[in-house]
């Protein structure tokens, strides 16, 4: 197949396989830009009985929006995909049938709106294909790295995403049910929390790390005893100041 130039695709809809929340939320932002589409899942082959080649024929583009281990089995169960541009979202992934274009954000349950999809980065790996040329009229912010730095960029993506939520849902919980806390009593200090780390500011961090204060730090490990928590607050301590821990 001809490679598209800069800021030209193929001509024809995408191809979107996979039936999960990332294909849900990238079949809404094309719909809401107008973009024509298809769409091929194994659960779509079991219910209309239409395979990929069917289904997906006139698309020269075509996202892999399935898990990762799924990736190269659908590619190599369905020969007819061998023809087209093939696209994955895996942050971490780096396969030789299909290139990695990643969205760095996080895909919930709630499709969101034109704005939002606009705003979110792509984190391309550098390969066959460049953002432009696979999504010439996707106006997201894009950015291109080795494909031998995903697997860090995946951890840090993780890291700061992925458990800061478990954090937050762990003080949610808590607050609840430990504390007769309401939730919304911690909205205000996440709010400014987002705010200083968007803002970029280098003093943000507060609390005993900064002050060098181990008295609590060794209070706040003895009423996490018992708790699994206990061992990522240390963990998080002896990352950042370790000197801390000489006396917990």
């Amino acid at each position: 197949m001809k490679q598209p130039s800069e800021g030209s695709g193929p001509p024809g809809p995408y191809g979107i396989v996979g039936s999960g929340r990332m294909a849900s939320h990238m079949t809404r932002y094309f719909e809401l830009l107008g973009m024509p589409l298809r769409r091929w899942s194994r659960s779509l082959q079991q219910s209309d009985g239409i395979d990929v080649g069917s289904a997906l024929e006139a698309c020269g583009r075509v996202l892999l929006l399935v898990s990762d281990a799924a990736i190269e089995p659908v590619v190599a169960d369905n020969p007819a995909l061998s023809e087209k541009m093939l696209i994955h979202f895996s942050g971490s992934l780096s396969t030789p049938v299909a290139q990695g274009m990643h969205p760095l954000c996080t895909f919930g349950p709630e499709l969101y709106d034109l704005e939002t999809y606009r705003q979110i980065p792509f984190v391309c790996e550098r390969g066959k294909y460049t953002f432009g040329a696979i999504f010439p009229d996707l106006p997201n912010p894009n950015f291109t790295i080795d494909a031998g730095d995903k697997p860090l960029y995946h951890a840090l993506a993780v890291l700061a995403g992925n458990f800061t939520y478990v954090l937050w849902t762990k003080l949610f919980s808590d607050f609840e049910s430990r504390l007769g806390l309401p939730r919304e009593a911690a909205i205000p200090y996440l709010r400014t929390i987002a705010s200083n780390l968007s803002g970029g500011r280098a003093d943000a961090l507060t609390g005993p790390l900064t002050r060098g204060d181990s008295e609590t730090v060794a209070a706040n490990l003895a009423a996490l005893q018992g708790d699994p928590f206990q061992d990522v607050y240390r963990a998080f301590v002896q990352a950042i100041a370790p000197d801390l821990l000489r006396d917990s």
